[in-house]
C-alpha cells in the first residue's frame, strides 16, 4: 500500500486525514515538511532530499533516520497516521498526487481502524542467573560433584525464567489481540502491542507481568506511531 521506493525529489513520511484544522508541520531532515492533500487523504513530505548522499555518510544517514522517526513521533501527536519506513520516496508531485487519488480508499479504511489507537513496545530482558562460587578446597569427587550440581542449578534457574516468561506472554496475548513479537537477542523478548489511546489499564497489567516474572525486567515504551500494524 506505500508507494514504491523509487528516486525523486518527494520523500514521504506518512500518509494521514486531511486536517479539518491547520496542522502544525515539524522540520524534516533538512527543511520545513508539507501537506500535500487529494480528496480525504494527504501526505507529509519533504522535497530535496538527497538520499544518494546520505548514504555515503553514515553520521549523517544515521541523524537522517532518527529525524525520520522524530517527525512521524510529532505528526502523531496530533492526528492519525500511517507511518511510512525511511527512504520512502515518490518521483514527482503529480506521482505522488495520482497514488494518493488512487489509494485514497484503501489508506482511508485503515486510517479509520488505526485511529483511536496507539502501538507500545514491550521489552523483557532476563536478569543475570548469580550462582554462588564453588567452595574452596573441593577437590576429586567433590569437586565434581559441586560443579556438576552448580550446572544443574543454574539450568533450572534459566528454566523458571522461561517458565516466568511464557507466562507473561500468554497473559499479554491473552489481554490484548493485536501483538506482534519481534526477532531479539537472546536472552530478551520484544512484543509489540496494538491498543486504545484511552487504554488505562495497561500500566496495571504491567505491574501484574512485573510481579510474574522476578527475574526479567519489563520495559514499557510511551505511545507510539502504529509502525508494525500499518
Amino acid at each position: 500500500m506505500s508507494p514504491e521506493l523509487i528516486p525523486g525529489p518527494i520523500y514521504l513520511y506518512s500518509i494521514c486525514p486531511r486536517p479539518q484544522q491547520p496542522l502544525t508541520l515539524p522540520l524534516g531532515l533538512a527543511e520545513p515538511t508539507q501537506l500535500i492533500a487529494v480528496d480525504d487523504i494527504a501526505a507529509v513530505v519533504e522535497t530535496s532530499v538527497d538520499l544518494e548522499s546520505l548514504q555515503t555518510d553514515e553520521p549523517r544517514l544515521l541523524n537522517a533516520v532518527l529525524s525520520h522517526d522524530r517527525v512521524i513521533c510529532e505528526l502523531f501527536q496530533h492526528t492519525p497516521l500511517l507511518p511510512l519506513r525511511f527512504g520512502t520516496q515518490i518521483a514527482s508531485l503529480d506521482h505522488l498526487k495520482t497514488h494518493l487519488a488512487n489509494q485514497g480508499a484503501d489508506y482511508a479504511a485503515k486510517l479509520k481502524i488505526l485511529a483511536p489507537k496507539a502501538e507500545y513496545q514491550l521489552k523483557l530482558i532476563a536478569n543475570e542467573v548469580g550462582l554462588p562460587p564453588l567452595a574452596e578446597g573441593l577437590t576429586g569427587r567433590d569437586y565434581f560433584l559441586a560443579k556438576k550440581q552448580r550446572l544443574q542449578d543454574q539450568a533450572a534457574a534459566q528454566e523458571q525464567q522461561q517458565q516466568e516468561l511464557n507466562r507473561v506472554l500468554d497473559h499479554l496475548y491473552s489481554a490484548y489481540g493485536d501483538c506482534i513479537e519481534a526477532d531479539s537477542p537472546d536472552g530478551e523478548a520484544r512484543v509489540y502491542i496494538l491498543v486504545d489511546r484511552e487504554e488505562e489499564r495497561l500500566p496495571q497489567r504491567l505491574e501484574e507481568w512485573r510481579s510474574q516474572a522476578p527475574h526479567w525486567t519489563l520495559i514499557l515504551s510511551e505511545a507510539l506511531p502504529p509502525y508494525h500494524f500499518v
